[in-house]
């Protein structure tokens, strides 16, 4: 009896026989003991989970959270991120409203597709954060 796998199936069970493959030609095997990381390598990992600051030695910033944010506010962020359209990601651009100081982040944002929150998916936002 011979059976017949749709293309798609054929496909993985091919990338799975390749990656099976390149195992065991790289000398990956369960018998190997693994490498253990020097202090300075841990230090080093788990400083790349620190949260992001921003900038180098800068302060944690707190965010606006949503009870916090008001119209002069989003409006600003919204003139933020028409004049910075050709800045990086991570650019920090300091405001004032209402006697207030606030720093604006260009940030990669990401909505949910179908969700409340537009424009659905990954885009260019800006993150709002209390500068003091």
């Amino acid at each position: 009896m011979t059976l017949l796998f749709p293309s798609r199936i054929r496909a993985v069970l091919a990338a799975m026989a390749l990656c099976v493959c390149l195992a065991a030609s790289s000398g990956c095997s369960g018998s190997k003991s693994p490498v253990v990381a020097t202090p300075a390598e841990k230090h080093r990992k788990n400083a790349s989970k620190a949260p992001y600051a921003g900038t180098v030695n800068v302060p944690q910033r707190r965010a606006v959270r949503g009870d916090e944010m008001t119209p002069p506010i989003a409006q600003r962020a919204r003139e933020i991120l028409d004049e910075q359209r050709d800045v990086a990601f991570g650019t920090e651009v300091p405001f004032e409203v209402d006697g207030q100081s606030y720093i604006g982040r260009i940030e990669e944002h990401y909505h949910e597709l179908g969700g409340p929150r537009r424009p659905w998916g990954r885009h260019r936002g800006v993150t709002v954060c209390h500068a003091g």
